[in-house]
């Protein structure tokens, strides 16, 4: 039989899928455990608490060797649990201790951000534990409206996921959708992008659901901008749902700078977008398709860099497109001692290499010098990727129509991403309105 004050917490976290309730039997007297199990080392908590047992003389001197927090009101008991504290409370309700347990040690498997390179900012990353990645949010995010839901997906192998959102933000109607796609997951899930399909058929687009993230700070950030966060089990990234375009311009660490400089940096990653994009289709467009856009001195100096080369400039911009993005995904996949050997190789020697034998002009090997850093400007990996990707239908226009193909090309490229929506959500939304907000 619960009190009033267990039923209470027990309503007050009642959405949360890491809260336990645990009894005790305690000098012949009946005590309830709370706690969060992501924060809390069960186990080694309970044997601590029967060890002072054995050198109390009754219940009460028990509540008064765990802690100087007794007999607290309930609001200082939420904020116990919050804080990643064990609450302790009698059967009869009369008597409760706010006590400093055992802790999850979150440290033990938390290392720095391999994919991410945040400034002026926590370097922690998340783990392949689930249980360690939600603990995180909690060490951080201490209100009783982040809400917690636990589920077991698939059917060979059941994995762990868990859903985050903050209660009074996040849209109900999103929140409603989401669960009831959780919910219906059938299949194992062995990728992000088999978890990605369950939200909608994405299957051919190159933009996903999901925005991954190995850094807590950006999950956080998240949740505040009414997002959903989701932890798969031995999945080190946290899962934002719905991925936004501007996911990839807007970054939490640009607030650590002052607001001109995080105006430029944001500037700077637009203009490393619409580059990638236009960059390599523009020089087709004006080499082969539309020289008279040049000025004489300007069309002169295009014409030398050219002189004695086979190829056409459509040719040899796709194949220098394509090589540049064979490295790239090279150096990805290799060991990092062999890395930057191929960086070495494929960068500076092949392209010195290709220019001498004109093969490829000078200028190409600028544009797509420049285009690789552009693209890597945006956040986010697969941010980078898929725009990369969309780049080689606006070139396939451009040697096709010149000027009139990029603008064409880059247009649709707009209309394309404005179609894509996330639950109802359209990709090219600024920010999902709370709710209660008026629309």
């Amino acid at each position: 039989m619960r009190n009033k004050i267990v039923k209470e917490l027990e309503t007050t976290f009642s959405n949360q899928g890491d809260f336990f309730i645990e009894e005790e039997l305690v000098d012949k007297t009946t005590i309830f455990l709370m706690g969060f199990k992501t924060l809390v080392d069960l186990p080694k908590s309970k044997l601590y608490i029967q060890q002072i047992e054995d050198s109390s003389r009754s219940a009460k001197a028990l509540f008064m060797n765990l802690s100087n927090r007794i007999n607290v009101n309930t609001e200082q008991l939420i904020e116990g649990i919050l804080e990643g504290n064990l609450v302790i409370v009698s059967l009869d309700g009369k008597q409760n201790a706010v006590v400093n347990p055992f802790i999850q040690n979150l440290r033990s498997s938390v290392s720095e951000p391999k994919n991410e390179s945040p400034i002026q900012s926590s370097t922690d990353a998340f783990g392949d534990d689930i249980n360690t990645n939600v603990g995180m949010i909690r060490k951080r995010l201490t209100t009783t409206s982040l809400c917690h839901c636990s589920y077991q997906v698939g059917e060979l192998e059941k994995r762990k996921l868990s859903m985050l959102y903050i209660e009074g933000r996040t849209p109900n109607a999103l929140i409603e959708k989401v669960e009831q796609q959780l919910k219906g997951i059938k299949n194992d899930i062995e990728t992000i992008d088999e978890l990605n399909l369950q939200f909608g058929k994405r299957r051919f687009s190159p933009v996903s659901h999901l925005f991954a993230t190995e850094l807590p700070i950006s999950a956080i950030h998240a949740l505040k901008r009414n997002k959903i966060v989701l932890f798969l089990d031995n999945c080190p990234f946290a899962l934002v749902f719905p991925n936004l375009l501007w996911d990839m311009l807007f970054s939490i660490n640009d607030r650590n700078f002052p607001f001109i400089l995080s105006f430029m940096l944001r500037f700077f990653r637009v203009i490393g977008l619409v580059a990638t994009l236009i960059l390599p289709a523009l020089y087709v467009a004006l080499v082969s398709v539309n020289p008279e856009v040049f000025k004489l001195d300007l069309a002169l100096f295009v014409a030398k860099s050219r002189e004695g080369i086979p190829l056409t400039a459509f040719l040899e911009t796709i194949a220098m497109v394509v090589l540049v993005d064979l490295i790239l995904e090279a150096i990805v996949r290799l060991p990092k001692s062999v890395g930057p050997a191929i960086t070495m190789v494929g960068g500076i020697i092949l392209g010195q290499a290709m220019v001498e034998a004109k093969l490829v002009s000078n200028l190409l090997v600028i544009v797509i010098t420049a285009v690789v850093i552009a693209s890597s400007s945006v956040i986010g990996m697969q941010n980078s990727l898929y725009i990369r990707l969309l780049k080689y239908p606006i070139l396939i226009l451009a040697s096709l129509f010149g000027i009139l193909g990029v603008c064409t090309g880059f247009i649709f490229t707009i209309i394309y991403l404005a179609s894509l929506t996330s639950d109802d959500i359209p990709y090219m939304t600024f920010r999902i309105k709370k709710e209660g907000e008026i629309k």
